[in-house]
């Protein structure tokens, strides 16, 4: 990222400000603060033709956080106020977050109360942060303040985080009521006009597993989800999908896995983020074979994936060097066999030396009567470089020049041409 910057600037292209931000973001998100503020102090260096946003300055000072340089900082936000600059609620919950995690509390009530006779009102991320930051601390004075102000402005907190409140008041011996009239949906979500979960049992079963999620004790979870599967019981599907995400987020797949394979056998569909938490987990484990046989039973029990979840997951199998089992995946679903599918199957070959496989692919495609879009070829024109096979990269970069100029005459782009250009075009550098 530095290096491109660096070569802009050896050509005589001006960054502007959005561009020396992002460079910054990424260093910062790298590792790299000390090179962060080195492009930093290059744009503050070049006010005459680039000056600091506000986003600038709100992402200075969240590395300088971020990094244990609070001193500094607190410098950055004092010369961004100094230049005139209002703060938005995102550096208002930059300031906030930082002061929660040095555990000041009570300073960030105050923070609160200056940012509304500024005008700005604190919006929902802010107040989750805030009430996830005082839950892990225990400090439920704080929480209660902040619940009271999104009961008055209508604010909810995500089902994670109200989990964690939830655990924080009972672990106090404090009421929860405010929490649950805050966030009435809740506490009757799936209850209150579906019969199958009215039953006293399944209330019960469904308090139990509340429970114990925000416990995060996940070999009861599992127990319990096991017995559950012996008695043929059918639990709602969102509480399903949050347990997978917890269970993944806290390192326990295992247990997001035997959730997975209850709710297939009694026929509960899931969030697509529950199935992209649990899959994602099992790749950076390394154990593709199990991923391939989740995809495998999902799919066999008619569990709609989509092209972009299914294209992802091939990418990442193909990345990783195993393109045996993207193709698998890719001859799945024949339903969502498109040009995001074929080309992600492509790029798996060629980064495992199957340049011929590729082309065949690339091929069967054509046959197929699926347009191949930018993206295609831009795979095929980079894995056929580094294949060495110049002449059949040149063939291709001729084809791409003749469809981009059709293309121009074209009002519309397809979905599916859109998406494949958007994780293909660039996609190696």
């Amino acid at each position: 990222m530095l290096h491109l910057l660096a070569e802009m600037l050896r050509a005589g292209v001006d960054p502007d400000a959005a561009t020396f931000t992002t460079v910054m973001h990424w260093l910062a998100r790298a590792g790299d603060v000390h090179a962060a503020m080195r492009v930093w102090e290059e744009m503050r260096s070049r006010r005459g033709k680039c000056r600091p946003t506000l986003v600038s300055y709100t992402a200075c000072v969240k590395i300088l956080f971020d990094a244990g340089r609070a001193a500094e900082g607190r410098r950055v936000f004092e010369e961004m106020v100094a230049e005139g600059l209002r703060p938005s609620c995102t550096t208002y919950t930059v300031l906030i977050e930082h002061l929660a995690d040095a555990g000041k509390f009570q300073a960030t009530l105050q923070i609160m109360s200056d940012m509304q006779d500024a005008g700005v009102e604190p919006d929902k991320p802010l107040c989750n942060i805030l009430v996830k930051k005082c839950a892990s601390a225990g400090e439920t004075s704080v929480m209660t303040f902040i619940l009271q102000h999104m009961k008055e402005k209508g604010i909810v907190l995500r089902r994670p985080v109200f989990l964690e409140a939830l655990e924080a008041l009972k672990a106090s011996g404090e009421s929860p009521n405010l929490l649950w009239e805050v966030n009435p949906h809740l506490a009757s979500e799936g209850m209150e006009y579906d019969p199958t979960f009215s039953h006293l049992s399944c209330i019960t079963d469904r308090s139990t597993i509340i429970y114990l999620l925000a416990s995060r004790n996940w070999s009861a979870i599992e127990q319990m989800v096991n017995e559950l599967t012996t008695r043929n019981v059918k639990f709602e599907s969102h509480i399903l999908s949050d347990i997978i995400q917890a269970s993944c987020a806290n390192c326990r797949p295992s247990c997001g896995l035997t959730v997975l394979y209850y709710s297939l056998r009694v026929g509960s569909e899931l969030d697509r983020s529950a199935y992209s938490c649990l899959l994602g987990q099992y790749i950076r484990n390394d154990s593709f074979d199990l991923v391939s046989k989740i995809v495998e039973r999902l799919i066999k029990h008619g569990c709609n994936l989509g092209a972009y979840l299914l294209s992802v997951l091939i990418l990442r199998l193909g990345s990783a060097g195993h393109s045996s089992y993207a193709a698998h995946i890719f001859g799945l679903s024949p339903a969502d066999q498109n040009v995001i599918t074929y080309t992600a199957l492509m790029n798996a070959y060629f980064q495992a030396g199957e340049v011929d496989k590729a082309l065949e692919l690339f091929s069967q495609m054509i046959t197929n009567e699926i347009s191949a879009s930018a993206g295609t070829y831009e795979v095929l024109i980079y894995g056929l470089q580094k294949a060495g096979r110049k002449q059949d990269s040149d063939r291709y970069r001729r084809e791409r020049m003749e469809m981009q100029w059709h293309r121009q005459y074209r009002d519309k782009h397809s979905p599916e041409d859109s998406l494949c250009d958007h994780l293909f075009c660039g996609f190696h550098g």
